[in-house]
């Protein structure tokens, strides 16, 4: 087969599997309900794209059956966490935030400890992905807070809405890319280096859990109660106006009042939220509840 008759081959089949407005807007309406994530009809493409290789992995035809599958099959639960892995982006790493990780133990540590008797932080990392985030906070703990609090304990929960992510958080092993941020002394420290892999060391681990959370959920959201410092970075891109006023209303109410909420990079409460009030560190923002 020539090229071209094999592009023409390849562009039949793509037509004959193509998903359809119709399937298109059942699945948009399905995982916005379920996520709050919203697939308008100019990404059709991109949701098409996402989801064509899960299709191919179950032996499915066409997007049609996958849809039923989805809202009907057997293991719909487990086939959505698969689905929810596909259309977004866990890109993350240790040490991603570096401003935001120096306000932390610079500013907000202080501030919560001064004006408390309880020394116990607990931390919230909503949106933990594979753990790269939830980890770091604990790395700082042990390296750098501990020397100077010596009766300060902390607590981390990662909640990620995908098992997938999630197992890898609780397994704490990673590739090169996700500690390339890291000091040399962190590595030595605190991981287990085998050829590629690194391997965090139980001492760390045993500061974070894990956990399956929907933030869409209302329900689930409202038994995480009386955290120090939220964080949920570069998770709200993924929702519509309407969803990120939800989420983030339901999270101030999860925070002990003095808290700390911090979202990404390019994330803004601006048009969301007034209940929190901003506030400016070096090269970064937070937002605290009072």
């Amino acid at each position: 087969m020539n090229d071209i008759n094999a592009f023409e081959a390849y562009a039949e089949s793509n037509t004959l599997n193509s998903l359809s407005i119709q399937t298109f807007k059942s699945l948009s309406t399905f995982i916005y309900e379920r996520t709050g994530i919203f697939y308008p009809e100019k990404k059709k493409y991109l949701l098409e794209a996402r989801i064509r290789k899960r299709l191919q992995t179950l032996g499915i035809p066409d997007f049609e059956e996958y849809d039923y599958y989805l809202r009907y099959g057997q293991h719909q639960e487990t086939e959505f966490s698969f689905l929810y892995g596909v259309i977004t982006t866990n890109e993350t790493s240790f040490f991603r935030n570096v401003p935001q990780l120096e306000a932390f133990t610079a500013f907000v540590v202080p501030s919560l400890l001064e004006s408390r008797k309880n020394s116990v932080l607990r931390i919230w990392s909503a949106g933990s992905s594979s753990g790269e985030e939830a980890y770091s906070y604990a790395l700082l703990y042990l390296e750098r807070l501990l020397p100077l609090y010596p009766g300060l304990r902390i607590e981390i929960v990662g909640t990620d809405i995908s098992q997938s992510v999630l197992k890898t958080a609780q397994a704490g092993e990673y590739g090169r890319y996700a500690i390339r941020n890291l000091p040399q002394n962190y590595l030595n420290k605190y991981f287990i280096v085998d050829g590629e892999r690194y391997t965090l060391r139980e001492e760390i681990k045993e500061f974070v859990t894990f956990q399956t959370l929907n933030l869409m959920d209302r329900q689930q959201v409202r038994l995480m109660k009386n955290f120090d410092i939220i964080l949920c970075c570069n998770v709200l891109i993924y929702f519509d106006q309407k969803a990120k006023i939800q989420v983030v209303a339901d999270l101030y109410n999860c925070l002990n009042f003095g808290g700390y909420f911090f979202v990404g990079f390019s994330e803004l409460l601006h048009g969301i939220s007034s209940a929190f009030r901003l506030i400016s560190y070096p090269h970064t923002t937070g937002y605290r509840k009072e």
